[in-house]
């Protein structure tokens, strides 16, 4: 028995839908562009003007390409035969179109090309400049902006960042001074070149998120509780605790040393490293790391022996206090690890933020915008409190009918 497969032409006249409100997802080269253009195709059949429909691209070459779409099938049907007419707008419809049906998909093409300004096709980026221009009181931007291009924005970007660097090796002992100090001890120059500049390319996602948070304080407040790592906790603090007398079976690792005391001599190293551990519990801090090797490779793999099969047989209780330890100092290496990770995407982040500080006071200073900048005034333009985002749809509404 055989399964029939769905028809794609069915899910993407669905979507062309003029009376519904979709998203579409879908992979690349699958059809999303053929059912933008076949929904604007939809509404002008069904007597939407030109001018009240509004297509967003993200690309340049999206927006032409699906203008050429679009122009290329309405010149087809202005001379197309009947019945070919008659084929493709059922299978764009999925109803056999009336004469009436007919005869304004033949008038669409002219009706297009009479429309001032055709069609409105842009990328997202010209749609919000566009906007912009119209409001930029009510959005709180100079009225005079202009837009950067990528490479004039990277060159402001790369000049935040060498002031940035400077302030911070100037000021010591400041927080953005130690922010670097933790950031290239754990970073060499290439991998430290590739943070901030990772950093520069998601300055809008960053941006969003110092918003989103109330600023640098609480973004990092709130990384620190998506590790699990407490407020103020470090990792000084977790390597002493986890050195206490309380915080082990001390008594049970004695037993176990003992027994390793008169086994081979790998067994009698082990005895040693773990002896020095216990026996100084001022500098178990210190010693850490290589009490760590009794049940560790430098590797950081649990032994595949932790001892010689003569000590088991004297003590079969070694395994069990052995893997207890194992399973505790497992886990204050993933708690030191999630120490690391808060404490270094704080500094990374206190870095970014006092670049992207400096970088806001250039543009404001010129009146320039990148284009995350028209993105994210768009945004907030149109989310306002106090009654603006309601005029500003109110507009629009006056002049938009469908956005696609």
């Amino acid at each position: 028995m055989t399964t029939a497969l769905p028809n794609p032409a069915d899910a993407q006249r669905q979507a062309s839908h003029p009376e519904t409100s979709v998203w579409v997802g879908a992979s690349a080269g699958t059809g999303k562009t053929k059912v933008l253009t076949d929904r604007v195709l939809r509404l002008l059949l069904g007597d939407t003007k030109p001018e009240r429909l509004l297509c967003l691209t993200f690309t340049k070459a999206a927006a032409a390409e699906m203008a050429n779409r679009l122009n290329g099938v309405l010149a087809g049907w202005a001379v197309m035969p009947d019945d070919d007419l008659a084929d493709r707008l059922a299978a764009l419809t999925g109803t056999a179109p009336d004469q009436d049906a007919m005869t304004r998909a033949r008038r669409l093409f002219a009706q297009v090309l009479d429309t001032p300004g055709g069609l409105k096709i842009q990328t997202i980026h010209a749609f919000c400049q566009a906007l912009l221009r119209r409001f930029p009181l009510e959005a709180g931007i100079a009225p005079h902006f202009e837009v950067m291009d990528e490479q004039t924005a990277r060159e402001l970007l790369l000049a935040a960042r060498d002031r940035m660097l400077t302030k911070a090796r100037q000021d010591a002992g400041t927080t953005l001074s130690e922010a670097l100090d933790t950031v290239t001890r754990r970073a060499g120059e290439e991998a430290f070149g590739t943070l901030m500049d990772a950093l520069t390319g998601e300055r809008g996602r960053l941006t969003r998120l110092l918003a989103r948070h109330g600023g640098l304080d609480g973004l990092v407040a709130a990384i620190r509780v998506k590790v699990g790592v407490a407020p103020g906790e470090t990792e000084e603090q977790t390597i002493a605790a986890a050195c206490r007398d309380d915080a082990f079976d001390g008594a049970g690792l004695k037993r176990a040393m003992a027994t390793l005391a008169g086994g081979s001599k790998t067994d009698k190293d082990r005895a040693a490293l773990i002896d020095e551990f216990l026996a100084h519990p001022a500098e178990r801090p210190a010693r850490l790391a290589d009490y760590r090797l009794a049940f560790f490779t430098r590797e950081g793999e649990v032994r595949s022996r932790l001892a010689t099969k003569a000590v088991i047989d004297s003590f079969p209780a070694l395994l069990g206090i052995f893997e207890q330890e194992i399973e505790r100092l497992v886990r204050l290496d993933s708690k030191l690890r999630a120490l690391r990770v808060a404490a270094s995407t704080a500094a990374l982040l206190r870095l970014g933020a006092e670049m992207l500080a400096l970088y806001a006071r250039v543009k404001e200073s010129r009146a320039l915008l990148d284009y995350d900048d028209l993105i994210l005034a768009t945004r907030d333009l149109l989310q306002g409190g106090e009654g603006v985002a309601a005029w500003v749809l109110y507009k629009l509404d006056g002049g938009i009918d469908h956005v696609l």
